[in-house]
């Protein structure tokens, strides 16, 4: 009993210090396994340390029955002064033989996709992220959900 007692302490020491530089992770999930173009994500993220860089990803676990070999999104990040930015993404998930890219279990599917590298945030306080769809139907299926990471690039 003792043995696995330590187990699951050192595991979880392990997990708590490979989060050291995440500032913000959170999911959100889709119904029936549909993304609706109509239906934009939002996340808010409170960023106080502006002299650090960071690495922002979303996340997206999805189903063996995804249809496509990409997703196109709009990544759109408002600061706190009002600021906006957009960025059009085109995210490969499948590679060129038509596997799916990312790590797999099942019929589930996670696949980490960098948006902005080494990416300074100008002030503090709250910013805003909006993820649109661009793909060209209505609904996306074989989605589960989607997520946004921020977290202070390695250097």
């Amino acid at each position: 009993m003792k043995k696995y007692l330590l187990i699951a302490i050192i595991s979880l020491f392990a997990l708590t210090s490979c989060n050291k530089g995440k500032i913000f992770e959170k999911r959100q999930q889709f119904d029936n396994y549909t993304w609706n173009r109509f239906k934009p994500l939002f996340f808010e993220v409170n960023v106080q340390d502006i002299e650090s860089e960071y690495n922002v990803y979303l996340t997206l676990r999805h189903i063996t029955q995804y249809p496509y070999d990409d997703l196109k999104i709009n990544f759109t990040l408002y600061a706190p002064s009002g600021e906006e930015r957009t960025t059009m993404h085109s995210f490969l998930i499948k590679d060129n033989k038509g596997g799916f890219l990312g790590d797999g279990a099942g019929d589930l599917w996670d696949v980490k996709l960098l948006v902005k590298s080494k990416y300074y945030f100008n002030e503090k306080g709250n910013y805003k992220f909006q993820i649109d769809n661009l793909m060209d139907y209505v609904d996306i299926v074989g989605l589960v959900d989607l997520g946004l990471i921020v977290e202070k690039a390695k250097k």
